[in-house]
């Protein structure tokens, strides 16, 4: 088995049951976990949600994620079965599978014995496997997007754009200063409900990545009623959930239209992929009308 720098971020997650009655070896429990929280991970289009263990980066800077969900995500049955203060696993589709021990490098592959530089690791009551052993196991193709520090796992065999872009760090330092300002005047305040759109010419018309004014899409560009709000009216948008845009509000300009826009309504420009932007869904958000 051929472990290429292709996964070496990338990692899947295996939780085990909540009534597995055993307890984490001693080995691991002084160890420090440090957790890889600024890393996400995706399969093909779609962020993993890991809903409490965290991913963390082991002693030789490995990514490790408690790994049901993304064996999920994959399709992968998994089988497990206590081994002392270890655990076993095997890991299977219907054309390959992979078995490791918790603490141990030897691992087997298609029946074939082989050994590794990270092991699986028993932490907290879950098991957490290093990604480039499902990678190079499954033969999935995977990317790591540094820019957003995103390892993106291929299942399909298709390369995936991010499905979250990180802010630039001028943009975190905008919002943070934002966060401390005082709040800005406005004319007036509407209740509106939100909805998403990306540069897909599908969701423009045909007429591609451009605005009703002709302007590149960009973060911070909106589509609206230009009878509820003027086109050309500077905007700020506050009360959605939503990773991917400023936790304190976001600027934006009403430079676009939309068939759908009418009323108390508004379509929020996502630099993103459809099938991520679809997870903004529709929100009930406060919009801010600035004074000129």
């Amino acid at each position: 088995m051929k472990f290429g720098l292709k996964s070496v971020l990338l990692a899947c997650l295996f939780a085990l049951p909540a009534i597995l009655p055993v307890c984490a070896p001693a080995v691991y429990a002084d160890e420090p976990v440090r957790l890889a929280e600024d890393i996400k991970v995706q399969v093909n289009d779609k962020l993993v949600q890991f809903p409490d263990a965290q991913p963390y980066v082991d002693e030789n800077h490995k990514l490790q994620v408690p790994a049901r969900v993304v064996a999920d995500k994959l399709g992968y049955q998994l089988h497990w079965e206590p081994a002392g203060s270890e655990i076993k696993i095997t890991i299977k589709d219907d054309k390959n599978s992979l078995s490791l021990q918790t603490g141990n490098k030897s691992v087997t592959v298609n029946g074939e014995p082989e050994q590794v530089e990270s092991a699986a690791e028993f932490v907290d009551g879950r098991v957490y496997v290093p990604v480039r052993l499902i990678s190079d196991s499954f033969d999935i193709q995977t990317q790591w997007d540094n820019q957003n520090r995103i390892a993106i796992l291929g299942a399909d065999g298709n390369y995936h754009a991010p499905a979250w872009y990180r802010p630039s760090k001028a943009a975190q330092t905008a919002s943070q200063a934002f966060a401390a300002a005082p709040a800005p005047a406005y004319s007036k305040m509407i209740e509106v409900k939100a909805t998403a759109y990306t540069a897909s010419p599908a969701e423009n018309g045909g007429y591609g990545a451009v605005d009703y004014m002709g302007n590149p899409l960009k973060l911070g560009t909106i589509a609206v009623d230009p009878s509820v709000i003027p086109l050309g009216s500077k905007v700020l948008i506050k009360g959605y959930s939503y990773m991917g845009l400023p936790a304190n509000g976001l600027y934006a300009t009403a430079t676009d239209t939309g068939g759908a826009i009418k009323g108390n309504r508004i379509d929020i420009f996502l630099p993103e992929s459809r099938s991520q932007a679809r997870l903004f869904g529709m929100q009930n958000v406060q919009v801010y009308v600035l004074t000129p």
